[in-house]
């Protein structure tokens, strides 16, 4: 009987180890189980289609409010190169835009090509000063 009550024990050791193989098997999957619906909980969320419509609408609203911003400022040339996504983006790049268009307008505009320093002879002409003006052609001969 000794031998079946120690056969008895080693059943019921091995039954428990099982048993507590199995409760920690379980207490795994409960806390990957938890995991696994936070990280779920985490993902984005599909939108729907009122929502992408919305988005749409709010893309093409704020493309109509940078045309306009680049048309008050005169710089509606530059609409198809500018790409902003938020209003700060917008006015930043228009102040840029501005600065670079009159820097270049002051560059480009009207520089005349006889405001050379007057010479003597212009100053004693302006005078009408007939000897001035001829000491000046004669001085300039014998440079």
């Amino acid at each position: 009987m000794s031998e079946e009550n120690h056969v008895e024990n080693v059943e019921q050791q091995e039954v428990v180890q099982e048993e507590v193989t199995e409760t920690v098997a379980k207490a795994d999957y409960d806390s990957l189980v938890a995991e696994l619906e936070e990280v779920k909980s985490k993902l984005p969320q599909e939108k729907s289609e009122s929502e992408l419509a919305i988005e749409a609408k709010e893309q093409e609203l704020f493309q109509k409010e940078v045309n306009l911003t680049l048309k008050e400022n005169g710089l509606e040339a530059f609409a198809d190169i500018v790409k902003v996504s938020d209003s700060d983006e917008l006015n930043s790049t228009v102040e840029a835009l501005t600065k670079i268009v009159n820097e270049i307008k002051v560059n480009m505009g009207y520089v005349p090509a006889h405001n050379a320093k007057q010479d003597e002879y212009s100053m004693y002409e302006s005078k009408k000063d007939a000897k001035g003006m001829i000491s000046a052609k004669l001085a300039n001969l014998f440079k």
